[in-house]
């Protein structure tokens, strides 16, 4: 699984950090992702792309 998080996008809100806190942070005014998601979290990380108010989260297999 690939994760990304288009920052241009991004308004820092922290709900990906919030729901995935292994894989995503909130540096300055917006997200990143800290390291690919393991196997036991691969289903907090679509939550968390899918509830990006702002989708700036892109998950790819």
């Amino acid at each position: 699984m690939t994760v990304s998080v288009d920052r241009s996008r991004c308004i820092g809100c922290g709900m990906c950090a919030y729901a995935a806190p292994g894989v995503f942070r909130v540096v300055g005014r917006a997200s990143t992702v800290q390291r690919p998601p393991e196997e036991g979290e691969t289903w907090r990380v679509r939550d968390a792309a899918n509830g990006c108010p702002v989708n700036a989260i892109t998950v790819r297999p």
